[in-house]
């Protein structure tokens, strides 16, 4: 049985949940953590609190993974007296380390958004607002008996990978010069000399993130003693998720079709919902639906024009549902922790696949905590 350290699976994490999809305002990855500990059960949880810490002790989790990032205004002092500095004591005393996914997970090919659109089987989906990532392509040369062991270097460093398809390369036969001084030593060719060598042009594209491994990875491979390389920074855009999803019901349905659709579909026992009678259209059946996990108060200017009829959301402020309504949308809250409950079950079955793909030896546990933060009182 491997043998994983914190740093080591903070690392296939981060790789995994596209750590460098998080928002700037975010706080994702580890939190809290020695990156020596030995990890062998991982406790996945929406929020962390003391009984979620309670939790993690009776199962013996070392590591809570959370979608909610625990630490997430600045922290200026951790003291017992404090709720937040109570915590965190708790948490270390008890050699517990933190893990979270937020918005990165909201927003990644097959995260949370992708979760729910598939709940409410929506076909056509679109991000509603896209996450460009930064690539860029990778050249090199090398002689022609070194072709593979390049190539292979470029691949184990994730060069060429785009979504099912990995090891994608192209190359071309060339004849490269140079003449090496006094104080080199060349592979093949001799000092002082020009030298011509039948080489090849090999190249890939890789993601920003997986770019120094892929340099450092074909420099230790290369059998030059100065490989020469070239990076260029791609203007196509490649998108790797974004916030929200859009897409069209299988089925149109009327507005009390709907309710009904949404509350079996997220197995919700309630939900609240708004629309302006004189904008919106109750005989025509909906079949355009945005959908945004959590709050989606940040995004509304970026979404008020776009043309969908129901707008699925976890949180909405008043203005913002006014606004939405008037223009003509129906809008459906379903809570803030409604909308992200599934994030439990959905990141566990995330690590188990990773577990078991890479033999890392892990159990994987999910948390029985799901109280929700409101509850519903209706008087006679």
């Amino acid at each position: 049985m491997p043998i994983m350290k914190l740093e080591e699976l903070t690392d296939i994490l981060d790789s995994y949940f596209h750590k460098e999809c998080s928002l700037d305002w975010d706080n994702c990855g580890l939190l809290i953590g020695d990156l020596e500990s030995e990890i062998k059960n991982i406790l996945v949880c929406l929020d962390v609190n003391k009984d979620v810490i309670k939790e993690s002790l009776d199962m013996n989790a070392v590591l809570i993974f959370s979608h909610h990032p625990f630490i997430f205004m600045p922290v200026s002092n951790i003291v017992s007296k404090d709720y937040t500095g109570k915590t965190i004591l708790n948490l270390i005393e008890n050699k517990i380390a933190l893990y979270c996914a937020h918005t990165n997970y909201d927003m990644m090919k097959n995260g949370l958004n992708d979760y729910i659109a598939g709940l409410l089987e929506l076909t056509n989906k679109k991000s509603i607002i896209a996450y460009p990532t930064t690539w860029f392509k990778f050249v090199t040369f090398a002689p022609l008996d070194y072709e593979e062991t390049i190539r292979n270097a470029m691949c184990l460093a994730g060069g060429g990978q785009w979504k099912d398809y990995s090891c994608c390369t192209f190359k071309t036969e060339g004849k490269g010069s140079f003449k090496p001084g006094a104080d080199a030593n060349p592979f093949i060719g001799k000092k002082d000399n020009l030298n011509f060598v039948e080489e090849v042009k090999l190249e890939c594209i890789v993601s920003s993130e997986k770019l120094t491994e892929l340099i450092d990875k074909v420099i230790k491979a290369h059998p030059y003693e100065e490989p020469a390389y070239d990076v260029y920074r791609l203007e196509n855009k490649f998108e790797k998720g974004g916030m929200g999803r859009t897409g069209d019901l299988k089925e149109p349905l009327f507005l009390n079709g709907f309710l009904n659709y949404i509350k079996t579909k997220l197995n919700l026992t309630n939900f609240r919902y708004i629309f302006n009678s004189t904008s919106f259209n109750i005989k025509k059946k909906i079949k355009k639906v945005a959908a945004v996990n959590g709050s989606v108060n940040s995004s509304v200017e970026n979404i008020k024009d776009m043309d969908f009829d129901v707008l699925v959301c976890g949180e909405i402020n008043y203005h913002n549902a006014q606004m939405l309504s008037e223009l003509g949308k129906l809008i459906i809250e379903l809570g803030h922790a409604e909308s992200e409950l599934f994030a439990i079950s959905h990141i566990y079955e995330i690590l188990k696949d990773i577990n078991n793909k890479m033999h890392l030896g892990l159990k994987i546990l999910k948390s029985n905590y799901k109280e929700l933060s409101w509850r519903y009182f209706i008087g006679k």
